[in-house]
């Protein structure tokens, strides 16, 4: 027996009150003629009730008409045509005609933004699929990728999600935070990241432009091509689960494994964590997200591990053009992103490194912290 149908709830037979509470009516409408007095004198209200409980006997001088047989009556007689409906389609399933009707309704809103801003400096948001899935890109007017979307499931999704993306950066909260190795990222709302970027003043303008060009910025219908969806379908087809990872020959591995390489847990200015994955030359192979406290960065890395150990790696490009590996999360969870690379053997190269050294990387406090 499966493990699904443990979880399986057995179906409990349901009574039919309508057909045992039948024979009692018949018997009441044989003894009513006796009961009751001569039709003529017969009250109105007693006329209803009759009328209701059943047809009118035989041995009545006067028929009940006809149309009283489904006057005020909810419960259908047998025999009655019951009424057929098509069923309805489950929500999560979409169209091309649905697609079509959402880009050409996001189109015409866009449009009409930019019209009432009365700007000159109009970007795009045009999509891409790669195999982890559809991404939106904000594009500036001068072409400059100014940001890269997460991945989505859905090309509806992605549409949808760029909505997400501008109620955000409208309320024009972001942050420009530099980590250990003097790389600067923007972060908008905590929610959205940048890219890395080698100096201070080269990110705060990019994230100046977002701000800019977010709301101002037309829609480009998009679809995929057939070779990008069968890439996009066999990845997910490939998919790993928990499920197929055995924990506790992993335990014993990493109990026996010399060590090498590290996490490295770094307390920033802000007071917020951070960790990175370093090869045994220093080499960083994976730089995290923030987190509010030490404790939750130590979730963070037991996260990443037991995602790379799944293993679920994708390599596709940013939007400077390079290489990165993106290692999809458990369930419905964030991905991780990994460093970018100039070609996609190099960024290869760092997957089976990063599979290397979760095994055998110890987990330590960076020296400022540990003193």
């Amino acid at each position: 027996m499966g493990l699904f149908s443990l979880f399986k709830k057995k179906k409990t037979p349901v009574a039919e009150p309508e057909k045992e509470a039948a024979p009692a009516q018949e018997a009441k409408v044989e003894t009513a003629p006796a009961k009751a007095p001569a039709p003529e004198e017969k009250p109105i209200a007693e006329e209803k009730s009759a009328e209701k409980a059943a047809p009118a006997p035989k041995a009545t001088v006067k028929p009940a008409p006809k149309k009283s047989s489904s006057a005020g009556t909810s419960v259908p007689k047998e025999g009655t045509r019951k009424r057929t409906t098509a069923p309805a389609r489950p929500f999560f399933v979409t169209t091309e005609s649905d697609v079509s009707s959402a880009f050409e309704q996001a189109i015409a809103e866009a449009d009409a933004e930019i019209a009432a801003n009365g700007t000159k400096a109009v970007g795009k948001y045009e999509f891409e699929l790669e195999v982890d899935g559809y991404h939106f890109y904000l594009v500036a007017n001068n072409g400059q990728v100014l940001f890269d979307s997460p991945s989505f499931t859905t090309l509806l999704g992605a549409l949808n999600g760029i909505k997400t993306f501008k109620k955000t950066v409208a309320g024009g909260n972001y942050v420009v935070k530099a980590d250990k190795y003097n790389r600067y990222r923007f972060i908008f709302a905590n929610k959205y990241y940048g890219e890395n970027y080698t100096t201070k003043d080269q990110c705060t303008k990019c994230a100046e432009s977002v701000k800019n060009f977010a709301n101002n910025a037309r829609i480009i219908p998009f679809k995929p091509e057939k070779d990008a969806l069968l890439a996009y379908e066999e990845a997910k087809n490939a998919k790993k689960v928990p499920g197929d990872i055995d924990w506790n020959a992993v335990a014993k591995a990493e109990a026996e494994a010399e060590k090498k390489g590290k996490f490295e847990i770094s307390c920033e200015e802000t007071g917020e964590y951070c960790f990175y994955l370093l090869a045994n030359n220093a080499q960083i192979l994976y730089s995290s997200r923030y987190f509010a406290n030490e404790a939750a960065c130590r979730r963070g890395i037991e996260s990443f591990k037991r995602a790379a150990y799944v293993g679920n790696f994708f390599v596709d490009r940013d939007k400077f053009g390079n290489y990165r590996y993106v290692l999809k999360n458990i369930g419905s969870a964030p991905s991780f992103i990994g460093e970018s690379y100039d070609n996609k053997p190099q960024c290869e190269k760092i997957i089976e490194s990063v599979k290397n050294f979760i095994v055998t990387a110890t987990i330590e406090l960076a020296e400022e912290e540990a003193e």
